[in-house]
């Protein structure tokens, strides 16, 4: 996992990034916000997934075209993401995260990548705000497109690396992927 180490880092989660390439109510105050990270010499960086869930909420909840998806992608490329891919390490991090918060392993990527990278999370989205505690930047409109909250374990559940057989499980699993 290569994550950038520019001094701070922020991970940006696509109920930000939505608003910055289509009018919104957000929309003004998530531009403006980008801009005061930037000059305060902030860089930015996005888990892989973050594209395919802009892309996902401009083809499915506004019905753009082709053209109009590709363009924004382009528009928020244009912007200085970083794109950071969710790797193993990362995606143990993720299910750590959807089990002690409740998190979709969507946000919990976002959560991973913010820990992983010891950045802060900018989010429109109040339930990840408040599952990355002190990381958070929360501003703007609590409007994600989300599925019904499931809790998977209970909250004290301990985490899976906590569990004795967790290591020979995962050389287990390696063993069967590589065979």
């Amino acid at each position: 996992m290569t994550i950038p180490r520019r001094s701070p880092t922020i991970v940006v989660d696509a109920s930000v990034g939505v608003p910055l390439i289509h009018d919104e109510p957000a929309s003004l105050r998530a531009s403006q916000r980008m801009h005061e990270l930037r000059d305060e010499g902030s860089g930015f960086v996005v888990p892989s997934l973050f594209w395919l869930e802009i892309v996902n909420v401009l083809g499915r909840r506004y019905r753009g075209s082709p053209q109009a998806i590709l363009e924004a992608v382009v528009e928020l490329e244009a912007a200085g993401l970083e794109t950071v891919e969710v790797d193993r390490p990362m995606l143990l991090l993720a299910i750590d995260a959807v089990v002690r918060h409740g998190l979709t392993a969507y946000d919990a990527a976002y959560l991973a990548l913010a820990d992983a990278a010891d950045a802060r999370l900018l989010t429109t989205d109040a339930t990840l705000a408040a599952a990355a505690g002190p990381r958070a930047i929360l501003f703007g409109e609590d409007r994600g497109v989300r599925e019904a909250p499931a809790r998977y374990l209970p909250a004290d559940t301990p985490a899976w690396a906590a569990w004795p057989g967790a290591a020979a499980y995962l050389r287990e699993l390696r063993a069967r992927i590589s065979a």
